[in-house]
């Protein structure tokens, strides 16, 4: 009994968590976002690329990827706050007294810039996909759920049985009631899949070098003692 009080207390309890709620908003955020990004960066490389004979388009790159820097920067946002995700730094500390050259060398050896703008560009098909998760997800959902206010003026037809009468209505709600708490399920690990590809693609590679130190000979300590 305790078993299925704690799959029962699982399976529903989604509805009750903030994280749900803010996976949620990050889903309905990335098909405009993606959308967004994606004429954004198609506008501003054919431009840039396009016009780099006459050196208009080389100003226009040099403005683009400092944006591209700003919109990294969002989405690693976006995925630390609503995915709860916990992402490395774009990039090293630099030193202040760094030049311009060093800081641009900088930008574009890092691998963020490169992993970034790719996750830029795959934010519009991910968006999409997105989307469509959603969309079937709440029109099911809620489709069912508001189906006691709906029937008298719409022909409710789920295949193989036409909802005509108020009970039966009120069973397709209660369906719609018990099927809701697995749609937010189905949210969260979409959610939580595009975390897991944003942590890889918006931070820089953690790597933990060890420093070797030095052994010190017992004898040889006792050694240099009594020499002293």
């Amino acid at each position: 009994m305790d078993s299925d009080k704690e799959v029962l207390g699982t399976y529903f309890g989604v509805l009750t968590k903030a994280d749900t709620y803010l996976n949620t908003i990050f889903l309905l955020l990335s098909f405009p976002l993606g959308i967004a990004y994606f004429v954004f960066l198609i506008v501003g490389f054919s431009l840039g690329l396009s016009l780099i004979i006459i050196w208009v388009g080389l100003l226009i790159l040099a403005l683009l990827f400092p944006l591209i820097w700003v919109l990294i920067a969002f989405e690693r946002l976006q995925a630390i706050n609503l995915l709860k995700m916990e992402i490395a730094p774009m990039s090293y500390s630099t030193n202040p007294s760094d030049g311009l050259w060093e800081r641009t060398k900088a930008f574009f050896t890092n691998p963020v810039t490169w992993k970034g703008l790719l996750y830029l560009f795959s934010k519009f098909p991910i968006g999409i996909v997105e989307f469509i998760i959603l969309t079937l997800g709440i029109s099911l959902s809620f489709g069912l759920i508001l189906s006691p206010l709906a029937y008298p003026w719409v022909t409710i037809n789920i295949g193989f049985w036409i909802v005509d009468s108020f009970s039966e209505a009120l069973g397709v709600a209660v369906v719609g009631i018990l099927i809701l708490p697995a749609v937010f399920h189905a949210f969260n690990f979409v959610a939580q899949l595009n975390g897991k590809f944003a942590k890889v693609m918006l931070g820089r590679n953690e790597s933990v070098t060890i420093k070797s130190t030095p052994v010190l000979d017992d004898n040889k300590v006792d050694q240099s003692i009594k020499k002293e």
